[in-house]
């Protein structure tokens, strides 16, 4: 045998080795696709994500709070910043995102949940317009018939609606926290009988149409900042 003939026959048994282990995951792709097909979708929407990517202004603003509603007037305040020194930009430029998470997660609570689970003793919310605990969210939608207020008018113009459907309707992205619903459920579930996966399930229904409801708010946070927000803090 001469030396020559060694580094040929490497070559072959590598090659051989090669194809094998080809055939091998061949055989096993059409298992891997059936397995990936029994698999559940996600029940979190995450297609929100690219059009934070393709914006060329985009921040997330973190609302643990209520907090008179903060986090959804500081994400107007933002784009008003942009259209007065850079010029106006349409809907696709500039995206906030707003992530209600823990106590501020109620903001994204239309009225229903708000009237069955008295939200507004809880929270220690009164409603404008009656001054007793608000039995539906004064942050959900303007009412009809409903002025803007005045002040906010006077900062930036008559047709800013500072409320989550306004907010959903102008463009930006608000997103909701299930940790904080279920941490919600945990407190209500003894006094209203349900289980907690029952009233999770109502909350995740029950937020304002529109508001995209995540994992966690701390998730939701940190996928916007991956999609490249910037964080801004609204307490």
């Amino acid at each position: 045998m001469s030396s020559s003939s060694l580094p040929r026959r490497g070559f072959l048994a590598r090659l051989a080795t090669g194809t094998l282990a080809l055939g091998t995951a061949s055989a096993l792709d059409p298992r891997r696709a059936a397995a990936a097909a029994l698999q559940p979708p996600s029940p979190y929407d995450d297609r929100w994500t690219a059009r934070v990517r393709a914006a060329e202004h985009k921040a997330v603003f973190d609302g643990p709070e209520v907090s008179d509603g903060l986090p959804i007037l500081h994400s107007w305040i933002y784009r008003a910043g942009y259209d007065a020194a850079l010029g106006s930009h349409g809907r696709d430029a500039v995206v906030p995102v707003v992530v209600l998470r823990h106590l501020g997660t109620v903001l994204a609570m239309d009225d229903a949940l708000w009237a069955k689970y008295t939200i507004g003793t809880m929270r220690k919310v009164d409603d404008p317009a009656t001054k007793a605990p608000a039995t539906r969210n004064p942050w959900a939608r303007r009412r009809e018939g409903q002025a803007p207020d005045a002040r906010i008018a006077a900062l930036l113009g008559p047709d800013v609606d500072v409320s989550v459907e306004g907010l959903v309707k102008s463009g930006a992205v608000v997103l909701a926290c299930e940790l904080a619903m279920r941490a919600f459920a945990l407190g209500v579930a003894p006094r209203t009988g349900q289980s907690v996966d029952a009233i999770v399930a109502e909350l995740r229904a029950g937020v304002i149409p529109g508001v995209i409801v995540q994992p966690s708010g701390i998730y939701a946070a940190s996928r916007a900042q991956e999609a490249g927000a910037v964080f801004m803090r609204s307490t």
